[in-house]
């Protein structure tokens, strides 16, 4: 539903069921079709241009002028989904997105499972936006003064945090555009700073790359023990074998 208000039409299923999207979706610029129509993004996943599909191994694409030129907006899964396919599909959607638009709400906020990924973008250094969604008015500020605090706590205190209040939808499913305006203002703002998108992806990517570099002094551990088992079990074997071979002459 944030999606498609964000774009301003129906391009995602919604419901109250879940898991609500199967299928990531991704929607984008006419203008930009052609970066997302080869495998260089997300090569596991075949194109689906027309109609949805609930197809785990597809990406949906659709390209609506609404977007702005510049920017995609990529409709996960959820990470907690009941379905382990899909949370390993979310996994994979965010290890691939530039920026992160965490969504969540007031009942769950503090959920561990959405937090464990957080803790991983911290780690990654992945920029992060968080929108606390399908709040009411009412708790909104006491409920955003604590996931602030959460977020500070978790060193993700820089991530922009936007409010869309809980809200009747119209008869396409779209919520008032005056709820998402200030998060829609924010995309369009990154889509226009050329600049800001580059330190986006930038940050994002070196935050990737550090977290490999880390991964291999593990990995080169692991590699040296393995070498020095190998040389002293070599060493006793030796040693057995002399020792056999003297008694051997001996006798």
């Amino acid at each position: 539903t944030l999606v498609n208000s964000l774009v301003g039409r129906p391009v995602t299923k919604s419901g109250v069921l879940r898991p609500t999207t199967r299928s990531p979706v991704l929607v984008h610029h006419p203008k930009d079709s052609d970066w997302f129509q080869h495998d260089r993004i997300l090569p596991d996943l075949k194109r689906i241009n027309n109609n949805p599909t609930n197809d785990v191994g597809a990406l949906h694409l659709v390209a609506v002028d609404t977007v702005p030129n510049g920017v995609a907006i990529l409709d996960a899964p959820d990470v907690d989904s009941v379905d382990a396919g899909n949370r390993a599909l979310a996994a994979q959607l965010l290890a691939a997105g530039d920026l992160w638009l965490f969504v969540t709400s007031a009942a769950r906020y503090a959920d561990e499972v959405p937090w464990t990924f957080l803790r991983k973008a911290a780690e990654r250094s992945a920029a992060v936006a968080i929108v606390l969604d399908r709040t009411t008015e009412r708790a909104i500020q006491e409920v955003r003064g604590h996931l602030a605090r959460m977020l500070t706590a978790r060193g993700l205190k820089d991530c922009p945090l936007f409010a869309v209040p809980e809200s009747k939808i119209d008869v396409n499913g779209l919520l008032p555009s005056d709820v998402v305006a200030q998060l829609r203002s924010w995309l369009v703002d990154l889509a226009d700073d050329v600049d800001a998108r580059n330190q986006i992806i930038q940050q994002t990517l070196d935050g990737a790359v550090r977290q490999v570099v880390y991964r291999t002094h593990a990995v080169a551990d692991a590699a040296a023990a393995q070498h020095d088992t190998g040389e002293n079990l070599a060493a006793e074997v030796s040693e057995v074998y002399d020792a056999a071979t003297e008694g051997i002459g001996a006798a």
